[in-house]
């Protein structure tokens, strides 16, 4: 029995970081304010395949093939999908290929995604149907094993459910709550909302880590700057609520001044040249998406500028993303 999944990736509009434990307990709560795109990651599994393990991933080239699950390298490039075939230790001859719409460290919760879609799969292989917050718990625990470093979980709720959302994480529970995006707002995102790969891939977990450490030991400002984080995304919130499109631009932008001075290597020179390049031809405001070092970087283009604003980023060498927004999430299919 054959089987496919889909799970979308997501733009991380505020709150960013605070979606980390025990970071978010230590502020009282945690915000983060999402939206499911459709640059997909998705998996096919064909159980009964002769001898052993195959796992083949399609926009990287790579392939692995183990006699046993043991064998299988949780530590090579193929881990995360290798560590969640040893947690479901199915049957052999099993193959499972892979592939990943957004670029290599787009900072769009891409490996999330895809690591999703592989759970998604084993579970239906297995005869499984975990709740949400069962998917979402183990695919945080594998991908912790795997990075040797804590990593959040907003980046796993948007690739289940899709669409905007704002997510609350609190004392003993994390809480999904399910943002409208009507086609008329939706349209206006589309006229302004820009998406761009900086061209310099990033690696999450070091500079999460920097964060969460400088929270801990309570140096500098780290703390205050995520409190007036977790603010903006309450804010951001509200104006996605009212439809705010002029705000939201604003409240990206207050985010980012907040969010760059978290960590060393959150911005770069790549960086910051794609956000002057764009703002000299007429955004309101840019972020980088994930916990930064390079990667994707969403813009907001002011009214009328969308066309010069897209071009001045493909000018500083940024590569301009098509995508839409993502309703379905998860989709499992045999």
């Amino acid at each position: 029995m054959p089987i496919w999944t889909r799970a979308p990736a997501r733009i991380d509009l505020a709150g960013g970081t605070l979606d980390i434990w025990p970071l978010y307990l230590l502020l009282g709560y945690g915000l983060t304010v999402n939206v499911a795109v459709t640059l997909y990651s998705e998996a096919w599994l064909s159980p009964g395949g002769g001898k052993g393990y195959r796992l083949v991933s399609e926009d990287t080239g790579l392939e692995e093939r183990a006699d046993s699950l043991e064998e299988l390298d949780v530590n090579g490039p193929l881990g995360l999908v290798a560590r969640a075939v040893r947690h479901f230790a199915p049957d052999p001859g099993l193959t499972v290929v892979t592939r990943n719409r957004a670029p290599k460290g787009s900072g769009l919760g891409a490996s999330s995604s895809l690591l999703v879609a592989v759970l998604a799969g084993l579970e239906k292989l297995a005869g499984q149907a975990p709740s949400t917050s069962e998917l979402v718990n183990l695919a945080a625990d594998l991908e912790v094993q795997t990075i040797n470093a804590p990593t959040g979980k907003q980046d796993y709720y948007a690739a289940v459910s899709g669409g905007a959302s704002a997510i609350w994480f609190e004392a003993g529970r994390n809480r999904v709550e399910e943002l409208p995006l009507g086609e008329r707002f939706a349209d206006a995102l589309r006229e302004v909302l820009i998406l761009s790969f900086t061209g310099q891939s990033r690696m999450s977990a070091r500079t999460n880590w920097e964060m969460v450490k400088a929270c801990v030991e309570g140096r500098g400002d780290a703390r205050d700057r995520l409190q007036r984080i977790r603010r903006t995304a309450l804010e951001l919130r509200e104006a996605w609520l009212a439809e705010d499109v002029g705000a939201l631009g604003l409240l990206l932008a207050r985010e980012w001044e907040d969010r760059r001075g978290l960590a060393g290597g959150v911005s770069t020179p790549a960086v910051e040249r794609a956000m002057v390049a764009a703002s000299k031809a007429g955004a309101v405001a840019s972020k980088v998406c994930g916990a930064g070092g390079g990667g994707c970087m969403v813009t907001v283009a002011g009214e009328g500028r969308r066309e010069e604003v897209t071009q001045a980023l493909r000018e500083a060498g940024a590569e301009v993303l098509g995508f839409d927004f993502d309703a379905e999430g998860l989709i499992v299919r045999t």
